[in-house]
């Protein structure tokens, strides 16, 4: 699931036929009904509603062009065309009814029976890129295990089992590249401390991530090999003899074999990098810790002005994402503000691209949340532990709410059709000001 290849020839497209309305299904709440239409490209079905349809035709043409990448690279031609569902805002993407896996840190999702690829604008064409490459690599994952026939192959993939290092790690890699700046710093920050996986765990450890390890071994096998190995590797592996096989078989060497020489080239490139660098706790003190703030992770963190307290998020003793105040200088919880786990109000907070923040006067709190089909900015006041405010905003998405020097207006991104701007919203009346960025 979840980001690369530029933008198609338009003589690809054979244009925007609107068909009649497309549904997939009931086993969601739905508070829109979408209207769905389709663009017909040489190997894909973009599914699109009216609203976001010019950044439907801009997906299309990034498909194209990333098709024709993948499929020199893995050796694999689609038999049919592909759907790939687009949804104008991560609102709209939690109400589709083709999967059941979504949530506010699902980039997108391609299911493995009909090979249907499902995602949502995110304001970033760069991010769209990622994503829709990366699912595009499912799509051929599930081709050629499928022997390209779309709702078969359940038989192969359940004999070879493909580990998420080997599916994601390989869909990270040919979206991103070899070079991104999360896998840079696992692996940096495992070879310090001496917990780099190797491949055995990688593969049976559920504590190692493998979307950042699995790409870093793809990298390394591309850089070593070439990329058209790994055409020849997945190829391989949808045989009865699986994997372990295909690798052997392409690279000379075993998944061992393989696992030690990549953390020979993982030591040999950061090591030396660390020897003239000190680590963080010289120089500053950690504040939020599971041990301290509870929770284990902690998100888009915000310091009040007066630098006493930290607005954070975090599952704390639940399993939903809630807002917590705490001492800046302890990292001590002070109370929870929002619990997101029985209200209504808060479906989710927007924990994965956004951070609330705090007003001049320190007392009160914006922050984005999701509200059946649409983002509020909502106002708290601290102090009082209550909502003061909250700003329907007319748009697909809302982000990064920012105060004014003073005060009288939030300034946040906004999502529109696919696309991101720069708003401004009067805190005082709750309504949309104007555009102040395109």
């Amino acid at each position: 699931m979840r980001r690369f290849s530029g933008l198609a020839a338009a003589l690809l497209l054979c244009g925007a036929a609107p068909m009649a309305a497309q549904y997939f299904g009931k086993n969601k709440v739905q508070y829109s009904s979408f209207t769905f239409q389709v663009i017909r490209t040489e190997h894909f079905e973009v599914y699109f509603y009216e609203r976001e349809r010019a950044a439907a035709l801009d997906a299309a043409r990034m498909a194209e062009r990333g098709y024709a990448r993948l499929s020199r690279i893995l050796h694999h031609q689609f038999q049919a065309r592909k759907p790939i569902i687009l949804y104008a805002s991560g609102s709209d993407f939690q109400q589709t009814n083709v999967t059941s896996v979504g949530g506010e840190g699902v980039g997108g999702v391609t299911e493995v029976l009909k090979h249907r690829m499902v995602l949502p604008f995110t304001g970033s064409y760069a991010e769209l890129e990622h994503v829709l490459q990366h699912e595009m690599v499912h799509q051929f994952q599930f081709d050629v295990f499928s022997r390209g026939q779309s709702g078969g192959g359940m038989q192969m993939l359940n004999a070879v089992n493909p580990p998420l290092w080997y599916m994601e790690g390989m869909a990270e890699y040919l979206s991103l590249g070899p070079i991104d700046p999360l896998t840079a710093m696992s692996l940096r920050d495992a070879a310090l401390e001496g917990h780099l996986p190797t491949i055995e765990q990688m593969t049976f450890d559920p504590r190692v991530f493998p979307y950042h390890f699995g790409h870093a071994l793809w990298a390394y096998i591309g850089e070593r090999w070439g990329d058209e190995v790994i055409g020849e590797i997945l190829q391989g592996s949808a045989s009865s003899r699986g994997i372990d096989f295909a690798f052997r078989r392409a690279l000379g060497r075993s998944l061992e074999e393989l696992s030690e020489d990549w953390h020979d080239a993982v030591q040999t490139t950061f090591l030396p990098q660390l020897v003239d660098h000190y680590r963080a706790r010289r120089i500053a003190k950690g504040i939020l810790s599971q041990q301290r703030s509870g929770g284990s992770y902690h998100l888009a963190p915000a310091l009040s002005p007066d630098g006493k307290d930290i607005a954070f998020l975090t599952e704390g003793k639940s399993f939903f994402v809630d807002l917590y105040l705490g001492d800046a200088e302890t990292g001590r919880v002070k109370r929870r503000l929002i619990k997101s786990t029985v209200n209504t109000n808060y479906e989710s907070l927007r924990f994965i691209n956004s951070a609330g923040s705090f007003a001049p006067d320190g007392q009160s709190f914006a922050i984005a949340v999701k509200h059946k089909d649409r983002d509020d900015l909502v106002i708290l006041d601290v102090k009082r532990d209550r909502e003061v405010g909250r700003i329907a905003i007319p748009l697909n998405g809302v982000t990064s709410p920012s105060w004014s020097p003073d005060g009288r207006q939030l300034v946040f991104t906004g999502y529109d059709g696919g696309w991101s701007d720069l708003f401004i919203a009067c805190v005082v009346t709750g309504r949309q000001d104007n555009r102040v960025h395109h």
